[in-house]
């Protein structure tokens, strides 16, 4: 298999485990218990453009989620690919 399709699979496995993650919810609990935390310690850090507590919480909370869910899923797809090289390779 080419390099550029092994790249592709391993994209088009992390995207998918990632939006599955997402819609399963399975890190809500997680990043809800962490929004106002993470909000707190934001508003120590300068910015050009204040804005609104509010909002800041619920950005924090989107990106939060999100990263939640792609570091999963890249630590998936990793297990994922050295079990299938094991497996070949056995």
């Amino acid at each position: 298999m080419s390099r550029s399709a092994k790249w592709s699979l391993r994209l088009l496995m992390f995207l998918t485990i990632t939006f599955a993650l997402m819609l399963s919810g399975v890190f809500d609990p997680l990043t809800d218990s962490l929004k106002y935390t993470v909000t707190d310690l934001m508003n120590y850090i300068p910015t050009e453009k204040p804005e609104p507590y509010p909002d800041r919480v619920e950005d924090n909370y989107f990106t939060m989620y999100i990263m939640f869910n792609a570091f999963a899923a890249a630590f998936a797809a990793l297990i994922g690919e050295k079990v299938i090289w094991l497996v070949r390779n056995k």
